[in-house]
């Protein structure tokens, strides 16, 4: 074969896509050799690794598990007693959400709730749910985070039987992967927000 038909033979071979599929290994004086990655036009180059962005659903997930809660009232109710309870957190609907069934003593009475943590990717913003047995309202909050989701600012609205509305803030704070903190925040009498409610969360091992 000369040289003129082995060109239009590589020419043909890299247009039919004989190219395009796996580089095999070749072998040369008993030692196998493997090609390198070929980067097309528009593709990510291969040697760069498949490592992605973590997405604010996949942190959320990380969650997933059983706590312990300890519920402390701070400012003008700091010195009651904390209590305790423990939380289950499931990732649900694909990955999409995070769920939290949670069952705490509060006072010497039992509480149950249920709270479901998600990101908006239209919206770009956090959203949650809260519903506990105390109520039958559903607070729904979205929040912000300038750290990719390791402190959310959430914001809700509550309302009483009388129409009275208040405006809460809750902040979601991850220390690590086996503690994470809810703070409660709302106005005082004097107007300005102060805390009233911390939740610690740490991992059961």
């Amino acid at each position: 074969m000369n040289a003129r038909i082995r060109m239009m033979v590589l020419a043909a071979a890299l247009t039919t896509g004989m190219a395009a599929g796996p580089l095999r290994a070749q072998q040369h004086d008993g030692v196998t050799h493997t090609p390198p990655a070929i980067a097309h036009p528009g593709q990510a180059n291969p040697a760069a690794g498949a490592a992605k962005d973590e997405t604010p659903q996949e942190f959320l997930a990380k969650r997933a598990g059983e706590w312990t809660r300890t519920i402390r009232f701070v400012g003008a109710d700091s010195d009651s007693p904390p209590s305790t309870g423990t939380s289950k957190i499931t990732v649900i609907l694909n990955g999409k959400f995070i769920q939290e069934q949670n069952e705490d003593v509060v006072f010497g009475r039992p509480v149950s709730g249920t709270r479901i943590y998600g990101y908006n990717n239209a919206t770009k913003q956090y959203e949650a749910a809260w519903l506990y047995t105390m109520s039958p309202a559903i607070l729904n909050l979205t929040g912000t985070s300038t750290d990719g989701g390791k402190v959310v600012d959430y914001t809700g609205v509550t309302y009483t039987a009388s129409g009275g509305k208040t405006t809460l803030h809750a902040r979601v704070r991850q220390v690590d992967n086996d503690q994470f903190i809810v703070t409660l925040y709302t106005a005082g009498p004097d107007g300005k927000e102060a805390p009233f409610q911390e939740t610690s969360y740490q991992r059961k091992k």
